[in-house]
């Protein structure tokens, strides 16, 4: 007779292969599953590892370019040409209030006829 600790069921062998089957292919997706895991931590770290690389080169490109730029002389515009970018910038700044100015005109007397159409 079996102890209190021991218990004993009767199960079909069909029952018990489906079982066991069931049993088998979860362990089998369990240890797919952290496979998969862990490559993604390698990949991961991969990955961070790669960003400071990036990083790393691209501060030392910075660092050249701004060598480079302070090598370079700077070049001495003529007066002339400095007043006629002036004078650029001015007209531009210039018209733009302008055209949306007209803009506004143009679309408040667009309103004005369609009102007076509705009220005539």
């Amino acid at each position: 007779m079996a102890s209190e600790e021991e218990l004993y069921i009767s199960i079909t062998p069909d029952i018990y292969r489906t079982n066991k089957l069931n049993i088998l292919t979860n362990q089998a997706d369990l240890l797919s599953t952290l496979k998969r895991l862990q490559n993604l931590k390698v990949l991961a770290r991969q990955k961070r590892d790669l960003k400071q690389k990036i990083l790393r080169h691209l501060t030392t490109i910075l660092s050249s370019i701004e060598g480079i730029q302070k090598g370079m002389p700077t070049p001495k515009v003529p007066k002339i040409i400095k007043k006629r970018k002036e004078e650029s910038e001015m007209t531009e700044e210039a018209e733009e209030p302008f055209t949306r100015r007209a803009e506004i005109e143009e679309e408040l007397r667009i309103i004005q006829q369609k009102l007076k159409e509705l009220n005539g």
